[in-house]
């Protein structure tokens, strides 16, 4: 029967932007990008209830929209970098399961670690739909849109 779990092993990546660095990556599980997902992106809404609050403001859910970058780069450098022999500046391995702040990474070192893992955890779009959605001419449902005739350049 085919195997449908995440397999274990590790990728050992050699850094290029620091000499001798390397960390050991693995592949996040199903449920561990869903989470990355959660943390990635909260949205809030903001919507009028049409009740009134009081005798002059109508009641208002307000709603917010965060990214959180920070949260979701500590959630994978947490839970891919199972192994490597990167160093702070008292020559202690850095430790990756506390806060980034804390790591005090070279940027170029933080960036390529960074895209290292996406690559690891890109999903395989082979078989996808290969439809370009920059390629479908735009639609619109408005009748007004609909009617109006398309424009030509002055040098047609």
């Amino acid at each position: 029967m085919p195997r449908a779990t995440v397999t274990q092993d590790t990728t050992r990546i050699n850094l290029k932007s620091l000499d001798e660095a390397y960390v050991d990556l693995r592949t996040l599980s199903f449920h561990e990008m869903t989470t990355r997902q959660d943390i990635a992106t909260r949205m809030y809404q903001e919507q009028s209830t049409g009740k009134k609050k009081n005798r002059k403001d109508e009641e208002t859910v307000r709603g917010y929209f965060e990214i959180m970058n920070v949260a979701v780069t500590e959630y994978e450098f947490r839970n891919c970098i199972v192994g490597h022999n990167l160093e702070d500046e008292n020559g202690d391995l850095i430790d990756f399961t506390r806060p980034m702040q804390a790591w005090r990474l070279d940027p170029k070192v933080g960036q390529e670690i960074d895209k290292a893992i996406e690559a690891l955890n890109q999903l395989d779009e082979e078989g996808e739909d290969d439809l370009d959605p920059l390629s479908i001419a735009p639609f619109s449902s408005s009748l007004e849109e609909a009617s109006m005739q398309p424009t030509t350049s002055p040098t047609e």
